[in-house]
């Protein structure tokens, strides 16, 4: 792994806290001589500057750093994340050992952990296919309307499995078994896992709960009710969808690479107090 010399920093600009300890970070490296750019997922350089970067800290909660994996996969940078939000399954690191874990990833004490992507083509009924859309959390299909369920038909590979009357319908990625998806009821996965789940929202008379897939699973769902329902990925990439149009999920060849300075025991040490258990 090779030394680090550029970070980007981003940060929640609704956080105070967030916003704060960003700039303190950012004159703590350079301090040190790494260079430093810092700023907000939004902002139209963000792409350009984390492209030039051995590692990105993201600081604020699961939200905060679902942008910055956005920024990083396409050039393969790690992302640290450091827990300031509500949500923080995906942090590594406290407000309280921030400079401890930084100064370890100077030194090299670190490792990378490489996490399965989840991947969506939408195929119109008229025949026009969306551009395949990456996820690392989940795909969902759901209603979009406020008082009507949608039909979904599930086939995995090329089985039909069931048609699910719900809310919604989500494949998770392991990462995102800890998001939406345990909130709908579904397992929790390791998330070094390659496997993936599906999960329906609310679902109405089934006998077919969450299932987890094998890592090569092919998932179609196809809407097959006429109220307005929609797609999206991780929250973001918002699609109407018409009766007849399928949504295909599968795994992506392309993975997010977070960086870690504690052992992989660390999920289950810490996973009652991420559920606020305890």
């Amino acid at each position: 792994m090779k030394p680090i010399k550029r970070v980007a920093i981003i940060f929640n600009p609704y956080s105070e806290e967030s916003l704060h300890m960003s700039g303190e970070v950012a004159e703590w490296l350079i301090a040190r001589s790494i260079q430093v750019w810092r700023g907000v997922s939004h902002e139209g350089r963000a792409q350009h500057a984390v492209d030039h970067t051995d590692l990105v800290l993201a600081l604020g909660g699961d939200g905060t750093v679902l942008r910055a994996a956005r920024l990083a996969i396409p050039s393969g940078v790690p992302v640290l994340p450091v827990a300031l939000g509500r949500l923080n399954f995906m942090a590594e690191l406290e407000p309280s050992t921030l400079y401890q874990g930084l100064e370890d990833m100077l030194a090299g004490h670190f490792w990378l952990d490489s996490r399965t992507l989840v991947e969506a083509t939408v195929q119109r009924a008229d025949g026009i296919t969306v551009s395949p859309i990456l996820a690392l959390n989940e795909i969902i299909v759901a209603r979009g309307d406020i008082n009507r369920t949608v039909f979904v038909d599930v086939e995995i590979y090329d089985a039909r499995l069931t048609t699910y009357h719900a809310d919604g319908v989500i494949v998770a990625s392991a990462t995102g078994s800890t998001a939406y998806a345990l909130a709908a009821g579904g397992p929790i996965i390791d998330p070094r896992s390659t496997a993936l789940v599906l999960v329906p929202v609310a679902a109405h008379l089934t006998n077919v709960p969450s299932l987890v897939l094998h890592e090569d699973a092919v998932v179609t769902l196809t809407l097959q009710s006429r109220h307005p329902a929609g797609f999206s990925a991780d929250g973001h990439e918002h699609i109407a969808l018409h009766e007849g149009d399928r949504v295909i999920v599968r795994r992506s060849q392309r993975c997010c690479t977070f960086a870690r300075v504690y052992p992989q025991s660390t999920f289950y040490a810490r996973m009652m107090q991420r559920l606020r258990r305890e």
